[in-house]
């Protein structure tokens, strides 16, 4: 028995290729007529779906816009779990929201999302969803919409609602609950099951800190950093974790003025994440902590570590300033750091 590729069928591949060269060439009108072709000669429906698809594509590229919803609402009718129906579901959405009826497109849109939550198109459409019935309904009208989403709590989009939920509060000025619910965020779906786990976090963070609750922003932080996971030869380095370490170190320089944890915190930065383009500002403010605590010597051991550990590193040029046994630099320390120090 041999192995071959899926039987297309000249029928079906025939059109569809020459659809895909009036597409390539600009010849929408035409593409859409040979993909339509297409689907009537496949034998597969996936093949059929594909060409459907591609159909109400091309007339929304030649703007044909409501002859593009009916070819999508028809690959709907015929394909209610096809492969490409999730996609018509958001783009026929899309285009009645930016091309026809705004307010049914939004309710379509709210249908899709719900309907195929998982899509990759959901997340984004969702973000846009909530932003435009805040805008349009008011904020509580969101939180109240959202609430009965119930369905969406075991999907992709499950983090997300809470995540929303908490933006919501924050564009309102509510604070205190905006903060309590991006920490509900990170908690309820813990990574690596969640994707919006350290997002929620560091905006719990965020806010505490402006509010000046310094030791909320601390306890968020270090919440976020406590699941870094081990690896073989060194650990995981999710996206947030360098900044997180980092912003540590400037709450309790700006906000508890606690300049030794300050200083612990930012030398921590860049041994932790030396790779991190954080590292070398890191290390830089690492002097700076060491020398408001009038520790000469310490500020030139970190200052003589960066000089080795970061060669390209911006603030070189200005470690005189902070060690007086290094020498000068060719160059003058940049006026923006020096002002700064």
């Amino acid at each position: 028995m041999g192995c071959g590729g899926p039987a297309y069928g000249d029928a079906f591949l025939v059109p569809f290729r020459a659809a895909q060269r009036a597409q390539s060439s600009g010849r929408y009108l035409e593409a859409a007529e040979r993909f339509a072709a297409a689907a009537e000669g496949a034998q597969r429906l996936k093949d059929r779906d594909e060409a459907l698809f591609m159909r109400a594509r091309m007339l929304e590229r030649a703007e044909r816009w409501s002859e593009a919803k009916t070819a999508y609402a028809a690959l709907k009718k015929v394909s209610p779990d096809g492969p490409r129906t999730a996609r018509a579901a958001y783009d026929a959405a899309t285009v009645e929201i930016e091309r026809g009826d705004a307010e049914r497109g939004w309710a379509e849109l709210a249908v899709a999302i719900r309907r195929y939550p998982d899509h990759g198109s959901a997340r984004r459409a969702l973000e846009l969803w909530c932003e435009h019935t805040a805008a349009t309904r008011g904020e509580p009208a969101l939180r109240q919409e959202l609430s009965t989403w119930t369905e969406l709590k075991t999907t992709e989009l499950g983090q997300r609602l809470h995540y929303e939920r908490a933006r919501s509060f924050e564009r309102e000025g509510d604070h205190e609950a905006a903060r309590a619910a991006y920490l509900e965020t990170a908690r309820v779906r813990p990574y690596p099951k969640g994707n919006l786990t350290d997002d929620g976090y560091w905006h719990a963070a965020r806010l505490a800190h402006a509010d000046g609750d310094h030791v909320a922003a601390l306890a968020a932080l270090r919440e976020m950093l406590s699941d870094r996971e081990g690896s073989v030869g060194g650990s995981y380095v999710r996206p947030r974790f360098p900044a997180a370490q980092m912003r540590i170190g400037e709450v309790y320089r700006d906000g508890l003025g606690d300049f030794a944890r300050a200083r612990e915190a930012f030398r921590q930065t860049h041994v932790d994440y030396p790779d991190s383009v954080l590292a070398d500002d890191a290390a830089w403010q690492e002097t700076l902590m060491a020398r408001r605590l009038e520790d000469t010597g310490g500020a030139c051991d970190a200052a003589r570590s960066l000089k080795r550990e970061h060669p390209q590193s911006r603030y070189l040029r200005c470690l005189h300033l902070v060690c007086p046994d290094l020498p000068p630099g060719e160059r003058p320390c940049a006026r923006y750091i020096a002002d700064a120090m």
